[in-house]
C-alpha cells in the first residue's frame, strides 16, 4: 500500500508539472513563439531570394547585418513574456510556484529560440548566403545567439520592470552584434560557448533569487 501510494503521488506530481508546462507553453506561444519563429523564416527567405537575385556573395554580406535581428527579436519577446504577463503574478504566492512558472517559460522560449536559429541557418547555408561559412557548426551562431538573449531576459526580469529588462536585453544584444560576434566569427564554439557558460551561471543565480522568500514577501507588499 505504501509503495502504491508513493507511486500515485509521484504520478500526480509528474502530471501536475506537465500540465503546468503545457499551460505556460500556451501562454507564451503568441509572443514568445509566434513572433521569433516567423522572424527567422522571413530572414531565411530574404537571404535565399537575395542569393538567387544578386548572388551568394552579395547575400552573405547583407546577412551579416540582418541575421542578428533574429536574436534581438527572441530577446525582446522573452522580455515581454517574463515581465509583461499579469497572469504570472498569480503564481507569486509561494517562491516555488513563481520560480517554476518563470523557469518553465524560459525552457519553452529556449527550445523555440534554438529551433528558429537552425531554421534560419539551414536555407542560408544551402544557398551559400553565410559569410565565412564553416559548415553546419555555423548554426551555433544564430541558434546560440537567440538562446543567449533568452537567458539575458530571464536574469534581467528579476528587476520586475519590462522597461529595465528590455533595456538590458538591447544593450547586451548590441554588445554581441557590434563587438563580440564580429571578432569571434571564425570561432563559433568560443563565440557561443563562453557567453553561454557565463549566462548559465547568471541564470542559476537568478533561479535562486526567484525562490527567495524575501523577494516574494516584497512582491506581495509585506515589506511595507
Amino acid at each position: 500500500m505504501g509503495a502504491s501510494d508513493r507511486a500515485a503521488r509521484g504520478g500526480s506530481a509528474s502530471g501536475a508539472w506537465w500540465a503546468l508546462l503545457d499551460a505556460q507553453a500556451r501562454r507564451v506561444r503568441v509572443v514568445g513563439i509566434a513572433v521569433p519563429l516567423p522572424t527567422a523564416a522571413l530572414v531565411a527567405i530574404a537571404g535565399s531570394c537575395w542569393a538567387l537575385a544578386a548572388g551568394p556573395a552579395s547575400a552573405a554580406l547583407a546577412m551579416l547585418g540582418i541575421m542578428p535581428l533574429y536574436a534581438a527579436a527572441a530577446g525582446m519577446c522573452a522580455a515581454a513574456v517574463f515581465t509583461g504577463d499579469a497572469l504570472v503574478e498569480l503564481h507569486a504566492s509561494t517562491p516555488t510556484e513563481f520560480r517554476a512558472v518563470q523557469t518553465l517559460r524560459a525552457a519553452v522560449l529556449l527550445v523555440a529560440a534554438v529551433a528558429g536559429g537552425f531554421a534560419l541557418f539551414a536555407p542560408l547555408h544551402l544557398a551559400g548566403a553565410i559569410y565565412g561559412d564553416a559548415g553546419w557548426v555555423g548554426a551555433l551562431s544564430p541558434a546560440g545567439g537567440a538562446a543567449l538573449m533568452v537567458l539575458v531576459a530571464y536574469a534581467a526580469a528579476l528587476s520586475g520592470s519590462t522597461r529595465a529588462t528590455t533595456l538590458v536585453v538591447m544593450l547586451v544584444w548590441l554588445f554581441f552584434a557590434l563587438i563580440w560576434d564580429p571578432n569571434t566569427a571564425s570561432m563559433p564554439a568560443l563565440q557561443r560557448g563562453l557567453p553561454l557558460l557565463v549566462l548559465l551561471a547568471v541564470g542559476a543565480c537568478a533561479w535562486r533569487a526567484l525562490g527567495s522568500p524575501e523577494r516574494v514577501w516584497r512582491k506581495l507588499g509585506g515589506a511595507r
